[in-house]
């Protein structure tokens, strides 16, 4: 039945626009996942493929909103802090939020700290997850590329030890 001004056509297709935008939303990653070849650049501007670390170590990737906010500076440090325990489990450690790189540049060096920071500016590299950019969210990548533990509920003040016990339980 059309409506006036063909109202029932225009209804139709929105309907169709939107199941076929669902579709399209990308699926949330689960543990056992291959972890697809992405990358995206380093607080130096240098490109940081997530691909280039398998064999080698694992990956602990956190995604926080924004540099240099309470929340998120304090989860920073904390893994900044924690390096070393994460390298001696055999992962290295990538924070990532859509700041520029200059931002996180700032950031890095006003904490000075060892860890390296991604700019995720279009949330693609979020999105790679089915995570929703400028959230807190952390994926850890096994030496094989493969993803062994998502956390999807984050508390900036303990999740840094949180991730430490999970990885030593191993």
């Amino acid at each position: 039945m059309l409506l006036k001004n063909g109202s029932a056509w225009i209804v139709m297709v929105s309907v169709m626009a939107l199941g076929v935008l669902a579709e399209e939303k990308v699926k949330a990653t689960k543990v056992g996942d291959v972890v697809p070849d992405v990358s995206a650049m380093d607080e130096n501007g240098k490109e940081v493929k997530l691909s280039s670390f398998k064999g080698k170590s694992g990956v602990v990737l956190f995604f926080y909103p924004k540099a240099d906010t309470p929340g998120c500076t304090v989860e920073s440090c904390g893994f900044s802090k924690d390096a070393k325990a994460f390298a001696d489990k055999g992962y290295v450690l990538l924070g990532a939020s859509a700041d520029s790189p200059a931002d996180q540049l700032k950031f890095h060096d006003k904490y000075k700290m060892e860890i390296n920071l991604l700019s995720d500016p279009k949330g693609e590299l979020a999105g790679t997850f089915g995570f929703e950019p400028r959230k807190r969210h952390t994926v850890v990548i096994g030496k094989d590329g493969k993803v062994e533990r998502i956390y999807l509920t984050v508390k900036p003040a303990e999740h840094v030890a949180e991730v430490l016990k999970d990885l030593g339980a191993k």
